[in-house]
């Protein structure tokens, strides 16, 4: 274990492209951020992935693509047999195209609008270079804004005071 006693508004535990993603967003708000990895490589499982789901996306609207939100929502909902939490999946599909536009202005490239299962509206949201590119543009934007990253840097504990989280314990 190694002492440090670095300042941050918010240590984010994970670089998949939620924690990446996370980090960035807080950063762009005005906060101090630290990321930790485990692994000796970032991205985990998000170098996996290929594409990403929106609904009425500016590459959905270009290919007129007219699945609505609201169909969305009532899709998922339906899938579910409504036991899903209705204000979750709402906000999810309501903010999905706005995630690509953000993604977009992190230097994510997308190619095409298609499914990724049969018989469902086109949804699903290719990215160029996939789930390695995706993680790489998330990278250099978060460190080009400042955001410390740290491979092969395992969080153990987290420490709280009085119901607070104060700090992080790190195994490098």
């Amino acid at each position: 274990m190694i002492q440090s006693h670095k300042e941050a508004d918010l240590i984010v535990i994970g670089s998949g492209a939620t924690g990446l993603s996370a980090a960035l967003t807080a950063v762009e708000g005005g906060a101090n951020v630290i990321v930790f990895e485990k692994q000796t490589a970032l991205g985990g499982t998000s170098n996996f992935c290929e594409g990403t789901f929106a609904v009425e996306s500016d590459m959905q609207k270009k290919k007129y693509i007219t699945y609505s939100r609201d169909e969305a929502f009532k899709n998922f909902m339906e899938y579910s047999h409504w036991k899903a939490n209705a204000r979750l999946v709402r906000a999810f599909v309501n903010e999905s195209a706005n995630t690509i536009r953000w993604l977009l202005d992190q230097g994510v490239e997308f190619t095409e609008v298609t499914i990724n299962m049969p018989n469902v509206p086109r949804t699903y949201h290719v990215v160029k270079g996939k789930g390695e590119a995706l993680i790489r543009a998330l990278v250099v934007r978060s460190k080009e804004k400042g955001v410390e990253i740290y491979a092969s840097n395992s969080v153990k504990k987290i420490l709280k005071q009085d119901g607070r989280i104060f700090g992080v314990i790190v195994e490098r």
